[in-house]
């Protein structure tokens, strides 16, 4: 009997400081351009890879998915893995490689997207230091909780879209799902760096989809609710106005992180 075709799965992690984000782009180094190279030298031929979540420049990820045609079928997952590492620059891993059915698709069959911000109050640690937000003062940490709260459920996150998505001007805006997504859990958390003098706070987001510069923007939200300058119950109101022009700036890329994507309910 003829063997099924297959495709390759792979779990990648980088670090995104020096890419301009996981989507190929003509001209610029990208994730996505880094793992065709590299697969291309495994299979002698072009290869292109599918990834399950778009990452903006500078975001990092240590649980984002590729999916590919297996054209080494010859070859054991094992012995594909160790050549992607040996042809990928270092800042860029796969640590997980497996055969999957030829109808996956990295982006469609997701359920769950995780993503994490994290921000470090005092000193820098230059061990993480390109992968932390280093702010000075304090946040409150429980006020920003109240205000995670508030945006687990389905929502309408147009005041939170970049690139244009959350203007009411957009004419994609209204269409399909529109700026409709599900938060399925939003936490925020707080602890001192053990034998370092520092407080680190992780906003934890997992939704079923994003939409561009979204978790960005909604840690600058909490980041006004933790300085005090407004209260939990403003986000309500900027998700009521529907309008990019009247949600928060979006904060820098650098803090945050696609911890995994999710292919189970």
């Amino acid at each position: 009997m003829e063997s099924q075709p297959s495709r390759l799965k792979l779990t990648i992690a980088y670090n995104g400081q020096e890419y301009s984000g996981s989507q190929r782009q003509p001209g610029r180094r990208t994730i996505q351009s880094e793992l065709e190279a590299a697969l291309a030298v495994l299979a002698g031929r072009k290869v292109q890879i599918a990834l399950a979540g778009r990452t903006d420049a500078g975001v990092h990820a240590r649980g984002q998915v590729g999916s590919c045609l297996d054209l080494r079928p010859d070859l054991d997952v094992g012995d594909i893995q160790r050549a992607l590492l040996a042809n990928l620059p270092g800042h860029i891993s796969v640590f997980r490689v497996e055969r999957v059915p030829d109808s996956f698709d990295p982006r469609r069959d997701a359920r769950w997207r995780h993503y994490r911000y994290r921000i470090r109050i005092g000193p820098r640690n230059p061990l993480d230091c390109t992968a932390v937000l280093n702010m000075d003062g304090t946040l409150n940490v429980m006020r920003m909780l109240h205000g995670a709260l508030r945006f687990e459920g389905e929502h309408d996150f147009a005041s939170f879209a970049g690139l244009g998505k959350g203007v009411p001007e957009n004419a994609d805006r209204d269409a399909g799902r529109g700026t409709v997504r599900r938060i399925h859990l939003a936490h925020v958390r707080s602890h001192m760096d053990e034998g370092w003098t520092g407080q680190e706070i992780a906003i934890d987001i997992v939704g079923d989809a994003f939409l561009p510069g979204q978790v960005r923007s909604m840690v600058g939200a909490l980041i006004e609710v933790g300085r005090g300058k407004v209260q939990p119950e403003w986000i309500d109101s900027v998700l009521a106005a529907r309008n990019r022009r009247a949600g928060p700036k979006a904060i820098a890329a650098k803090g945050l992180t696609l911890v995994a994507v999710g292919y189970d309910e």
